[in-house]
């Protein structure tokens, strides 16, 4: 998978952070801008050369008063964005931190402000300030999409809106359209514009969720600290910065398009984030002639292969392998699963999906057994991030073996093989990241791995596999992976460990305040 850098930036050590970027040589993170860079849109101090006094020396005249200017609003409309986020650590995960990050945000409809999620993930504390004034404000998130990268923010004082206004959703840009990219990179404290272009509109891997979705590439300088900054054509909001070319390309940066934009707003309506439908099929191209007459496929008709239909999903009920989907939305779908959204620009027909909200309804056109029909397939089901966020850690700590869960990818499986998967059940997977080093664990010090069972029973999920492990009574406690590797732990040895480690490893408590109940339970069903 690739890493899109983002384009937020730590607060702290900035000098360091550049330094470094610099003797790396990340050109799309420490270059110049090659595209003109301002320190402020609003600085207007010029003076005019037809304006003379009677000697004929040019008059001094005295600088603009923008103040009450419309481009003064709009400068006070985008904001520096200050986090500080609580950081967590997967090898101690009884412990935590704080990190300080910088971003920028905008004002939009309603008294909102609209930045990126990867801003202001697991923030504690979150203020704003406008350029070139001192005070900042504190807000915190009304909602936030990870699988977007955008959030909403709440400011606190309701007099933070008496200047400014707010900055309109415009519609998608063009290809090769000029723009001005806003926000407060690294390298200063004001705000700064880049002017650039639109280089394509792709569907392409969101860094921040791992999911793709429609995006703006542009040729316009994006540095650190530029996340969740506005783009604008003309007076009009055409995208929001958040992230950089994935192998360091001088120059490239990226932007979440007003249609992802206008869908979070518009999933926001009745006050809950429901997020992006999945649409649970797997598709092939059809651009191969011997496959398309494999399918008795004329010359005009064009789709996609249905290969796979996940299982236990509603997608079954109303889609088969072997269907060609030759329609989304009544837009003709290509042989290399594009639609047209711009005149003569296509991009994956997925984008045609994540139009619709939740529960929408997604009209297709298929072809089965050489028939043409129409489905009307319900949206019912959220795709939800690649990556965990805005969660404390969960933990367990037994003998010196740190336990932690991870939930389970949503693999799409056919329905033979799902039939066929004993775990099917299972959303959690139990894994030791790490031995706290101890006389009753000598040989397993440097040891990861993946649990499969417990004294040869399995588990769904990370609360049934404590509650089987402090049920046992045997004198040895069996944990196997999914080759048959053993971990054995001596019981007694363990638990009269316990309190030692603690003290040992500076451990306020052996678990995650989520098991606490289940401790209590298992307490109380031994009286």
């Amino acid at each position: 998978m690739k890493v899109f850098p983002q384009c937020g930036v730590p607060a702290i050590g900035l000098s360091l952070v550049i330094s470094l970027l610099l003797g790396l040589a990340v050109p799309s993170l420490a270059a110049e801008d090659k595209t003109m860079t301002e320190a402020s849109p609003l600085d207007s101090t010029k003076t005019t050369d037809n304006e003379v006094d009677e000697s004929g020396a040019p008059l001094k005249q005295a600088p603009i008063d923008l103040s009450n200017t419309e481009a003064d609003e709009m400068a006070q409309s985008i904001v520096k964005i200050y986090t500080t986020a609580e950081k967590n650590s997967t090898l101690a995960p009884w412990n935590s931190d704080s990190e300080s990050m910088i971003g920028t945000g905008f004002v939009i409809q309603g008294n909102r402000i609209l930045t990126n999620a990867h801003v202001v993930e697991s923030s504690t504390f979150i203020e704003l300030q406008r350029d070139g004034k001192p005070d900042r404000y504190e807000a915190e998130v009304l909602a936030i999409s990870h699988e977007a990268d955008l959030a909403l923010l709440k400011v606190k004082e309701e007099s933070f809106f008496k200047k400014g206004k707010f900055l309109e959703i415009g519609e998608l840009p063009r290809v090769h359209q000029e723009i001005s990219v806003y926000g407060f990179p690294t390298g200063g404290d004001t705000l700064s514009v880049t002017k650039g272009i639109v280089s394509r509109i792709e569907y392409l891997e969101y860094a921040h969720s791992g999911l793709a979705s429609q995006a703006i590439q542009i040729d316009a300088a994006i540095n650190p600290g530029n996340s969740g900054g506005p783009a604008l054509a003309g007076k009009k909001v055409v995208g929001v910065a958040m992230q950089v070319a994935a192998n360091g390309e001088e120059n490239i940066g990226y932007m979440i398009p007003p249609s992802i934009i206008n869908h979070f707003l518009k999933d926001l309506e009745d006050g809950r984030y429901d997020g992006f439908p999945e649409f649970a099929v797997v598709t092939q191209q059809l651009v191969n002639p011997a496959l398309r007459s494999k399918h008795n496929l004329s010359k005009e008709q064009t789709g996609v292969l249905v290969t796979k239909v996940c299982a236990g999903t509603t997608s079954e009920q109303y889609l088969k392998t072997g269907d060609i989907i030759t329609k989304v939305d009544n837009e003709p779908i290509e042989n290399n699963g594009t639609v047209l959204f711009q005149p003569s620009k296509y991009i994956d027909f997925n984008y045609r999906v994540d139009q619709h909200q939740l529960n929408d309804t997604l009209h297709l056109d298929i072809i089965r057994d050489g028939k043409a029909l129409a489905v009307q397939l319900p949206l019912d089901r959220a795709v939800t991030s690649v990556y965990t966020h805005d969660k404390k850690p969960r933990y367990f700590i037994y003998g010196g073996y740190v336990f932690t869960p991870t939930e389970l990818s949503e693999a799409c499986q056919k329905r033979k093989d799902y039939d066929k998967n004993e775990f099917k059940d299972k959303t959690e997977n139990v894994s030791i990241v790490k031995v706290l080093a101890s006389s009753s664990n000598v040989g397993y010090h440097d040891l990861a791995m993946r649990i499969q069972s417990i004294n040869g029973q399995t588990f769904n999920d990370f609360r049934e596999f404590y509650k089987l492990l402090k049920q046992v009574r045997t004198p040895f406690i069996t944990l196997e992976d999914i080759d048959g590797y053993q971990v054995v732990i001596n019981r007694q040895a363990a638990e009269a460990e316990q309190v030692e480690l603690l003290k040992r490893y500076n451990m306020e408590s052996i678990q995650s305040p989520d098991l606490d109940d289940l401790e209590a339970e298992l307490v109380k069903a031994k009286l």
